[in-house]
């Protein structure tokens, strides 16, 4: 485990970007009781840590016609061709996530699609790839949670221990 070595002002900066996905340095310095240059300063450490990585805003995949969630399992061969395998699965057009696992299956791809027919570009395109041995594709019915927001996804106990 990396020891990040946070302070509390951190762990609530950090949980408000989180929370709020945005960078108004006024609101935070107020809201957190802390100067504005002491936002800046520690903006700036957690980019140089890697903590920090750019300016994201949450796109709404349903607003935007992509109304299919699917969960793809590929299996490959094991070896070195699977970093190219995972490199070539991450490069295909509507994927968002690909996890190389342990475990019958090699990959899980996640993907957001518009209809059936992008859901069939999109398996045609895996199953084309060289080193695919066996893929099952499953679209999701409903979504209970899908919060990509990392500290939100914790209790105040848990954030705590982790920020010790």
């Amino acid at each position: 485990m990396v020891d990040v070595n946070l302070d509390e002002k951190d762990f609530k900066l950090l949980y408000h970007l989180d929370r709020e996905g945005d960078i108004d340095v006024e609101t935070i310095s107020e809201e957190l009781e802390i100067s504005s240059s002491t936002v800046y300063y520690r903006l700036e450490k957690y980019r140089e840590m890697g903590i920090l990585k750019g300016k994201v805003a949450h796109l709404d995949p349903r607003k935007l016609g992509l109304e299919l969630t699917v969960i793809s399992e590929i299996k490959g061969a094991y070896g070195p061709e699977y970093e190219t395998l995972g490199t070539q699965l991450s490069e295909l057009s509507a994927v968002q996530e690909v996890y190389f696992m342990l475990g019958e299956m090699s990959f899980y791809v996640i993907s957001k699609v518009k209809d059936h027919d992008h859901l069939q570009d999109l398996i045609d395109a895996i199953i084309n790839i060289d080193g695919v041995e066996d893929s099952a594709t499953h679209v999701v019915l409903k979504t209970f949670k899908d919060e990509p927001r990392l500290l939100t996804n914790y209790d105040t106990a848990d954030l705590e221990r982790l920020f010790e």
